[in-house]
């Protein structure tokens, strides 16, 4: 991992934490209908019952309070959905084992286990064997994804360029590294970034406590996402919210641009507007 004091010098004393897919990226729609839940049924033999595979996928992570879960365990509750339908007759609980004990839900992080399984003489599970293949076929597909289908959102480019003059920028992701970086190179966001934190940095949590740890101060630390998740973290890590409306994005950035960015600024925006974002966001997750 790159050292981060190295990264963010100069340090500035605002430090803006911004997801990527969903949030800037208008890609979150299209990974997840061509690529993550089509390999589910793919990959685990699902075919028969594609339909409702695919529409349960969509809804625990496009419309519901889920939006934006890891693959791993948004994996877990599509396979625990399938044995309860009877779709499938498979043992999953390694595969919940390694997701609910790990410190980092990564494609590195599921061989490390596999590999300690190994070592051990221990049977690897059909289910980790699968899950991991799935990561891959999912890996592979979104990157044969056209660009066009990964743009960013309008406003998104504006609102960064305006954060990073007076804070330093991260993306805090829980996606691989490779797919948010070739993204935001593609739409030219890369020269308004201090530093990509994704899946193997752990949690977004835990993102977000290392980038406290580093001595900004709790109201100088602002994450924008557009799933609960996020919100979740900078609630977990003691930090601001804003969140981007999945639908609203447009209008969701202009407004971080013009109203949110300039309160945050000054200090204000605690008192001032987060409470009713983080309303507006529960109403329209639910």
């Amino acid at each position: 991992m790159p050292d981060l004091l190295h990264n963010l010098k100069p340090k500035k004393d605002y430090l803006i934490c911004i997801d990527s897919d969903g949030c800037v990226i208008n890609g979150m729609t299209v990974k997840h209908m061509k690529c993550f839940g089509p390999g589910i049924v793919e990959v685990f033999s699902l075919e028969e019952h594609r339909e409702d595979i695919l529409s349960y996928w969509n809804t625990i992570n496009l419309y519901s309070s889920t939006r934006g879960i890891n693959r791993f365990p948004g994996l877990v509750m599509a396979l625990k959905y399938a044995i309860e339908k009877g779709y499938l007759d498979m043992d999953i609980s390694q595969l919940v084992q390694w997701t609910t004990t790990t410190g980092e839900l990564s494609n590195g992080s599921l061989d490390a286990w596999i590999e300690k399984m190994k070592a051990e003489k221990q049977t690897i599970p059909r289910c980790l064997e699968l899950a991991k293949e799935w990561s891959l076929w999912v890996n592979y597909h979104v990157a044969e994804l056209a660009l066009a289908e990964k743009q960013a959102f309008l406003g998104a480019k504006k609102g960064i360029k305006e954060a990073k003059k007076s804070a330093n920028v991260v993306v805090v992701s829980s996606a691989n590294r490779r797919a948010v970086e070739e993204e935001w190179e593609d739409n030219q966001l890369m020269n308004d970034v201090d530093l990509l934190m994704t899946q193997e940095y752990g949690s977004k949590a835990s993102c977000l406590e290392q980038l406290k740890s580093m001595g900004y101060k709790e109201d100088c630390i602002l994450m924008v996402g557009d799933a609960l998740g996020d919100m979740q973290a900078a609630k977990d890590a003691g930090v601001l919210f804003y969140p981007i409306l999945s639908g609203r994005e447009e209008e969701s950035w202009e407004i971080f641009s013009n109203e949110v960015l300039p309160d945050f600024l000054a200090g204000c925006y605690r008192e001032k507007g987060m409470e009713g974002w983080q309303r507006k966001m529960l109403e329209h997750l639910q």
